[in-house]
């Protein structure tokens, strides 16, 4: 018997793989600009980051369970512009190309995520 899942589960979903892997990248790349002497603090935050990445598998494993990967994957992909943010603030630089590229990317986020009422199981 097929049972209908409510559009906020897939948002919530899709928010926290996303919430997920934009701090386990934003950890990485914190724990690559500081000099650290001390190899248990970067081997600490390695660690983190494996955590963190294990806790969104799982994550991965359940939403897999209940939505199409054809509808789950790309919604994930508001990840995108949320490093090009992030990135600005660690001072890198954002090219026009880069803005016009995640700007066709939400573009067709936005497509897919107004076809997707629900999905059933």
């Amino acid at each position: 018997m097929s049972e209908k899942i409510p559009k906020t589960k897939l948002i919530l979903f899709v928010l926290i793989l996303v919430i997920l892997n934009l701090f386990a990248a934003v950890l990485m790349k914190i724990l690559s600009l500081i000099n650290i002497e001390n190899y248990f603090v970067i081997v600490l935050g390695v660690i983190t980051v494996m955590i963190i990445n294990l806790f969104r598998l799982i994550v991965w494993y359940h939403a897999n369970k209940q939505f199409n990967l054809n509808i789950i994957y790309p919604l994930t992909s508001i990840y995108y512009p949320l490093v090009l943010f992030v990135s600005y603030f660690f001072n890198e630089k954002i090219t026009f190309i880069q803005i016009i590229g995640t700007i066709f990317i939400m573009s067709g986020v936005f497509w897919l995520g107004c076809k997707t009422n629900y999905m059933e199981v």
